[in-house]
């Protein structure tokens, strides 16, 4: 049964679908050619998704979010003899869908595509939006595309297999939405700790649907991520440098993100210390481990990110909770924030 379909209108509208069966994409298909790509761990899981349905099988984790991996992939649709025609559907998290995503954005100069998300940072986040691509060394998704897929089916029953990291990774980005948006979110998160970590159906439908509801507001304006897109990239800054650098889940990499981001809008004066304290206690309900000491390492990686144009770099600062602001801002100031 869907609960509620939302149309993100860019360009290119997508319907998404929240508490749809997972199997619903086969419906969606109407009798086109279908080729399913997910991961060896899912394949695994759900084997009745991909039954009598051609499937494209990669290997599970980010480190396989690679140019080798699209080439692969675009071996094996050619053994499937598939065209402009063949609908692409990505089953998985946020890796298997940036990657399809990406792959079916480039095959034979564009292929419709779909995705069936199965974890709560691809359906809060990561396949929403049209931002598709793949990591180049240590660079995190520094090629892509911004393609919008045709639907998203949201189904929270696959959560329930979700290593607790994956899903603790998916509540960063939660959080992440719950501070640019309005304390009213803050508040829910606050108020329904046991309740999200139970998966409680409709708890975790109604905190789905309002992060989709954000980000495809933001995503109708700025389709391309020129302007207002930016905040979210919020706690990403930070965050990506982590990530990488400790080999955690995004997420929770945001989460240690978002910590750090608003300590350098208290030390620019963009915002008020009391904001330090709202973040890490709403933050710590969920993701307990989620200090992180910065080091050189992370500072190196972070003056390469994609998002810089010389020395210089949209940041974004939150001056109160739902107040994003974006700023262009000098590298060496943000560094001397970090350090001090």
């Amino acid at each position: 049964m869907i609960v509620k379909n939302y149309k993100v209108k860019t360009s290119s509208s997508t319907n998404i679908y929240v508490n749809a069966d997972y199997n619903y994409y086969k419906e969606l298909a109407q009798e086109r050619e279908l080729v399913v790509i997910t991961d060896d761990v899912l394949y695994a899981l759900y084997p009745d998704a991909f039954e009598n349905q051609k499937c494209i099988v990669i290997k599970s984790g980010e480190e396989n979010k690679t140019l080798k991996t699209v080439e692969k992939i675009i071996e094996q649709l050619i053994e499937f003899e598939a065209d402009r025609r063949t609908l692409i559907i990505g089953f998985g998290g946020g890796m298997v869908c940036d990657i399809t995503g990406f792959v079916a954005g480039i095959f034979m100069r564009g292929a419709s595509f779909g995705f069936v998300a199965t974890t709560l940072l691809a359906q809060v986040d990561a396949a929403i939006g049209g931002k598709n691509g793949v990591n180049f060394n240590n660079y995190k998704n520094y090629i892509g595309s911004i393609i919008q897929p045709e639907f998203v089916i949201c189904d929270a029953r696959v959560l329930k297999t979700l290593p607790e990291d994956d899903y603790k990774s998916g509540l960063g980005e939660v959080i992440k939405y719950a501070l640019i948006s309005d304390m009213d979110l803050v508040e829910y998160l606050n108020e329904n700790v046991e309740n999200i970590f139970n998966q409680v159906p409709e708890v975790l439908s109604s905190i789905i649907k309002k992060c989709i509801g954000i980000k495809a507001k933001i995503v109708e304006e700025d389709t391309n991520d020129f302007g207002l897109r930016h905040i979210l990239n919020f706690g990403h800054t930070i965050g990506h440098s982590i990530e990488i650098i400790e080999n955690i889940p995004h997420g929770i990499a945001v989460a240690k993100g978002i910590v750090e981001e608003i300590k350098i809008s208290v030390k620019l004066e963009y915002a008020d210390k009391s904001l330090i304290e709202i973040a890490e206690n709403l933050i710590s309900k969920f993701i307990s481990d989620y200090k992180c000491e910065i080091r050189q390492e992370h500072i190196d990686l972070l003056v390469k990110d994609k998002k810089k144009t010389g020395d210089m770099i949209n940041f974004v600062f939150l001056t109160n909770i739902g107040e994003p602001l974006i700023v262009k801002t000098e590298f060496k100031d943000i560094i001397k924030a970090l350090k001090s």
